[in-house]
C-alpha cells in the first residue's frame, strides 16, 4: 500500500509540474527550456508508472490465468480470448524462443500506459495536472494490473477520442476495430460515443429511459445473448453471482450530474445548450448512469461503463474551468472538494486492493519472488522444463 501511495504521489507531482510548464507558451517552432523540461518530465512520469507494472509478478486477480492463456494461445489450443491477443502472444513467444510471459505483461503495460498518457495530454490540455490526478485517484492506473487486454482496449478507446472529436471517423473506427482484436467489449464504443455526442431532445431522453426499463424487464433473454457473446462466462462463479447495483458508481455519476447542473446554472445555461466536448463528457456520464441502473443484472458491467466514466477525468476540470471569475471563491471551494473527494476515493480503493476481485496487494516482483504454481499442469510442466 505504501508503494502504491508513493507511485501516486510522485506521479501526481510530476504531472502537476508538466501542467504548469504547459501553460508557459514559447515561440512557435522553438524548443525552449520549458519544453525540454516538459519532455523530460513526461519520460520520468512514464517510467514511474511503467517500471512497477513491468516488474510485477503474480500481482492481480487474473495474473495466473493470463499466464495460462498465454501458453494456450502459443500452442494454438482453445482459449477464450480474441485473435489479435492470441497472435500477439504467439509473436512474442516465437521471437523469444520460450514462454516469456514477463515480456508480454511488460509490453501490455508499455502500450497501455503510453496511450493513457497521450489521451490525457490531448484531451486534458492545460488541465493535464488535474486530469492526471483524477486518473490516478480513480484507481484506473492500478487496475491495469488486472485484465490487461481490457485496459489496453480502454486506453485505445480513450486515445481514439482525438479522432472522434476531429471528425476523423475512419481513423476512429479503425482504432476501435484494432482494439476489438484484443477485447471485443470495446465495440460498444461505436454506439456509445456517438450517443454521447448527439444533441438529444427531452422526449428522446424519456424514450431512452423507457427502453432501458424494458431492457431490464427482459433481462433473462439478454443474458442468453451475453453468454453467446462471452461463452467463457458460462458455468462460472461470475455468472452464478449475477450482477448487482453498483451504488458507489451510481453515486459518483449522480454527484457529477449535480456538479454539472450547478455550473450550468452559474453560467445561465441548460444541459441541452452544451456543445462539443462538454456535451460529450456530460452525456457520457448521463449514459453511464443509465447503464448502471438498467443494466445492473449484467456481470462485470463496469467493463461497459468504464468506456464512458473514464471521461469524467476530463468533465470535472472542464466544469471547474468554466466557473465565472466573479465566482472565484466558489471555484476554489469546489476544486478543494473535488481534491478531497478524490483522495478519499483513492484511500477506499487501496483499502479494497487486496480483495479477491482486485488482488493487486500484496505487490510482488519477479526480482524478489518466483512464480507460484499455475492453475494448469501443462503450464507448470512447461515452466519446470525451462
Amino acid at each position: 500500500m505504501i508503494l502504491y501511495a508513493a507511485i501516486a504521489a510522485v506521479s501526481v507531482l510530476l504531472a502537476a509540474k508538466i501542467g504548469q510548464l504547459g501553460r508557459v507558451q514559447g515561440q512557435a517552432g522553438v524548443l525552449t527550456r520549458g519544453r525540454q523540461a516538459q519532455r523530460i518530465l513526461y519520460v520520468l512520469l512514464f517510467l514511474v508508472l511503467f517500471v512497477p507494472s513491468a516488474l510485477r509478478q503474480a500481482t492481480g486477480n487474473d495474473y495466473m490465468r493470463y499466464v495460462e492463456f498465454f501458453h494456450l494461445a502459443s500452442v494454438d489450443a482453445y482459449v477464450p480470448t480474441e485473435e489479435g491477443f492470441n497472435l500477439f502472444v504467439k509473436l512474442i513467444y516465437g521471437l523469444c524462443g520460450y514462454e516469456n510471459y514477463l515480456l508480454v505483461f511488460a509490453l501490455f503495460a508499455f502500450f497501455t500506459i503510453l496511450l493513457f498518457l497521450l489521451a490525457i495530454r490531448d484531451e486534458g490540455g492545460e488541465d493535464f495536472g488535474l486530469c492526471f490526478f483524477l486518473f490516478m485517484m480513480s484507481g484506473c492506473y492500478f487496475q491495469t494490473y488486472n485484465t490487461v487486454r481490457y485496459y489496453f482496449a480502454l486506453s485505445v478507446a480513450l486515445f481514439s477520442l482525438r479522432f472522434f472529436f476531429r471528425r476523423e471517423y475512419l481513423w476512429f473506427v479503425l482504432s476501435i476495430l484494432f482494439a476489438a482484436t484484443f477485447h471485443k467489449s470495446v465495440f460498444v464504443v461505436l454506439v456509445l460515443y456517438p450517443m454521447a455526442a448527439y444533441a438529444w431532445k427531452r422526449w428522446q431522453l424519456v424514450l431512452l429511459a423507457v427502453l432501458g426499463a424494458g431492457f431490464y424487464a427482459t433481462r433473462s433473454r439478454w443474458m442468453e445473448v451475453i453468454i453467446k457473446l462471452y461463452p467463457s462466462y458460462e458455468d462460472t462463479e461470475i455468472l452464478a453471482a449475477g450482477g448487482s447495483i453498483s451504488w458507489p458508481n451510481i453515486g459518483r455519476c449522480v454527484l457529477l450530474l449535480l456538479l454539472s447542473w450547478y455550473v450550468f446554472h452559474l453560467l445561465g445555461e441548460s444541459p441541452r445548450e452544451q456543445t462539443g466536448k462538454m456535451r460529450f463528457y456530460y452525456q457520457a456520464n448521463l449514459l453511464a448512469l443509465g447503464i448502471y441502473v438498467f443494466g445492473s443484472f449484467i456481470p462485470e458491467l463496469s467493463r461497459i461503463c468504464y468506456y464512458l466514466v473514464t471521461t469524467q477525468i476530463f468533465l470535472i476540470p472542464s466544469l471547474l474551468r468554466r466557473i465565472p471569475e466573479k465566482r472565484e471563491k466558489t471555484g476554489r471551494r469546489l476544486l478543494l472538494a473535488v481534491i478531497l473527494a478524490a483522495i478519499v476515493l483513492f484511500a477506499w480503493f487501496l483499502r479494497r486492493a487486496s480483495a479477491s476481485t482486485i488482488r493487486i496487494l500484496p505487490y510482488r516482483s519477479f526480482l524478489f519472488s518466483d512464480l507460484p504454481e499455475t492453475p494448469s499442469r501443462s503450464i507448470e510442466g512447461t515452466l519446470l522444463r525451462r
